[in-house]
């Protein structure tokens, strides 16, 4: 059973991604180029942390989404919004700086908490750029991804901080953005 909702996850993944990377190809929507970046960095080290800490089925769609996000940045770096800011490169760096815990304690569990808290802080310049302009984002991702990352969480061969924390606070940060990109159709 964790290996099919690992594989519900995985294709949620690509299905919900493919319209953004449509949609950026087709310059509608605008990828900030450090967020993606960032989000690469994070999200390939969350799949190695998950897989290490025994994820599962439930690390797939982790690794995935890590391949996607890495194609969404070298997209973004031609079709995407480039204000980037000071924190913007703090972010980065805590990135890269995330992989030293781990490589000093053989441990992943202290990088996760770091990635996890730099992949939400990433969020911001997303979040500041789909306030001023809701429709530079394609909705249908975030929403799917509500879903997907529920799904994920439930295919985990195991539970702990390395595997839970990574997909949970993403979740709660595609709820973040669902919810700004329906603020304009409420105010209608």
């Amino acid at each position: 059973m964790k290996e099919v909702l690992g594989l519900v996850a995985v294709a949620l993944s690509i299905i919900g991604h493919a319209p953004y990377i449509k949609d950026t190809i087709n310059k509608k929507t605008k990828p900030h180029v450090f967020t993606w970046l960032v989000w690469s960095i994070v999200t390939t080290l969350a799949f190695l942390a998950q897989w290490v800490k025994g994820g599962g089925a439930g690390s797939w769609t982790t690794g995935v989404t890590g391949v996607i996000t890495i194609i969404i940045m070298l997209l973004a770096l031609k079709n995407g919004t480039k204000d980037i800011k000071t924190i913007d490169k703090i972010f980065f760096a805590g990135a890269l700086l995330a992989i030293i815990p781990w490589y000093l304690t053989k441990d992943p569990t202290l990088s996760v908490i770091m990635i996890t808290t730099i992949d939400v802080l990433a969020f911001f310049p997303t979040i500041r750029k789909t306030i001023n302009d809701p429709t530079s984002e394609t909705f249908f991702m975030y929403a799917l991804n509500l879903f997907r990352h529920s799904i994920s969480i439930l295919a985990l061969a195991t539970y702990n901080i390395s595997t839970v924390l990574f997909p949970a606070a993403i979740l709660v940060m595609n709820g973040v953005m669902t919810a700004i990109m329906l603020r304009p159709k409420y105010k209608k």
